[in-house]
């Protein structure tokens, strides 16, 4: 009998544990919360295996020592009935716990990553500084757009944590100001004269109000949003050319909480 106890709490605590670990990638699916680095990550998912193990040798050992009859009898019956309702809300609990854990670890995450790619940007500008002269010495030309393309080329392979780049400017079309948008791979016709109106950039209202702020001057700041996984930064240069806004773009899989 007492390996039937010993299975049986072994089956009970791994059904438990395969609860938790359906919960927590549940939680992470739905709402794209990124919390552990990549090591524990992959530890994470990998851990269900473990579970599944010990839990199919538990059932096995049932199974050999027909352990399918009730052990206790109808006294513990009873006695489980009467204590039913604290499991469940302990396990609840849990469950709510669990929840705000994970979101707190993507809000921090979420710091994490914003703090780490402003001061790689920051680097970036710094140590590319003729490269950002150019880009910021803006004029609609087939010459800027020929060199802006391999400038930002540049820029993104020189640093691995933007491998999307985009130079954001501000420019007059028929007289209306526009957002133009120039990225490391720029078509240009050899027999026709590159046109404005093909590198209008498609932004939202909030993100157009934002820049059309940077380029008159209203604010300085970088704007960072984040989006199950990916990372976006504005993030405005200002030289004695004039100012423009990059554009840096980031996916990430995994969080920054862990080792």
């Amino acid at each position: 009998m007492k390996i039937v106890k010993v299975t049986n709490k072994i089956a009970l605590v791994t059904v438990i544990g395969l609860m938790y670990w359906v919960f927590i990638f549940i939680c992470s699916t739905v709402f794209g919360f990124k919390v552990f680095r990549e090591n524990m990550t992959e530890m994470f998912l990998l851990s269900i295996l473990g579970i599944f193990a010990i839990l199919s040798g538990s059932i096995i050992l049932n199974i050999m020592y027909n352990l399918t009859a009730i052990a206790e009898g109808r006294k513990n019956e009873e006695k489980s009935r009467n204590n039913r309702f604290n499991p469940l809300v302990i396990f609840s609990g849990s469950l709510v716990l669990i929840f705000v854990f994970l979101y707190a670890g993507d809000i921090a995450t979420t710091k994490k990553k914003e703090k780490y790619l402003v001061s790689s940007a920051a680097a970036l500008v710094k140590e590319q500084n003729e490269a950002v002269l150019r880009l910021t010495n803006y004029s609609f030309s087939r010459e800027f757009l020929e060199n802006a393309s391999q400038d930002i080329k540049i820029l993104s392979k020189v640093e691995e944590k933007y491998p999307s780049i985009t130079l954001i400017v501000e420019d007059e079309i028929q007289g209306k100001n526009y957002l133009l948008g120039f990225g490391g791979y720029i078509y240009l016709s050899d027999d026709k004269e590159p046109k404005k109106a093909n590198y209008i950039l498609s932004t939202s209202s909030e993100e157009r109000d934002y820049l059309y702020s940077v380029f008159s001057g209203a604010t300085s700041k970088h704007k960072f949003s984040s989006n199950d996984g990916r990372y976006e930064m504005y993030y405005p240069i200002t030289t004695k050319f004039g100012t423009v806004v990059l554009h840096l773009s980031q996916h990430s899989r995994y969080g920054k909480i862990g080792s």
